[in-house]
């Protein structure tokens, strides 16, 4: 299985992708209860993340040849989204998400509130893959190039799982736990660091 960084072209394709993958996400459930609603919000919600927090950092979001997953990583420094990365996703996201805008804000920035500012570290923001292909290693394959790439600099990586059956693979691939995010609406989230190997 070979991955690649993503490229523009890819984005249509892998925000449909990650909005199958995210469809059973306990936290995305809750925020988009309706399955038609959550179904037509997620791909919009994950192109606008694509394209304007991860296409700017081809060097950190990777894909598999033929599009089974990806995994959009921020460098060091660029995982928080600024004012203008906001009002720039904000029109299509909230046509996207209607009336489960503000909801889904609020989980999104519990979650957000603890991530660590120091030390430096890379960040995984979302790692997914279509259904049919989990429990086949494309996760670990797509976590791979950066976790290569942080061990050879020394530099610890980040995360917060949405869903408690994906932390077995994150140990697996060095992670911990270090703490957990219980969202308003009930379903929580899983914090864990990573030091360099």
């Amino acid at each position: 299985m070979n991955v690649r960084p993503i490229v523009p072209g890819d984005l249509d394709a892998l925000a449909g992708v990650l909005g199958r993958a995210f469809d059973a996400d306990p936290i995305f459930r809750a925020i988009l209860p309706g399955d038609g609603h959550r179904r037509r919000a997620l791909p919009a919600l994950f192109r606008e993340w694509i394209r304007l927090l991860h296409l700017p950092h081809p060097e950190t979001s990777w894909t598999t040849d033929d599009l089974a997953g990806a995994a959009l990583w921020s460098p060091p420094g660029a995982w928080h989204v600024g004012l203008g990365a906001i009002l720039r996703m904000g029109p299509r996201m909230i046509a996207a998400m209607g009336s489960r805008s503000l909801p889904g804000l609020r989980v999104l920035h519990a979650v957000e509130g603890p991530h660590p500012k120091e030390p430096a570290h890379c960040y995984l923001r979302v790692i997914g893959c279509e259904p049919d292909r989990q429990g086949q290693g494309v996760g670990s394959r797509l976590m791979q190039p950066m976790l290569e790439q942080c061990d050879a600099r020394g530099m610890p990586a980040y995360l917060e799982s949405s869903n408690e059956k994906n932390v077995p693979l994150y140990r697996r691939h060095g992670f911990e736990v270090t703490g957990e995010v219980v969202t308003h609406l009930g379903p929580r989230a899983w914090l864990m660091w990573r030091k360099p190997r």
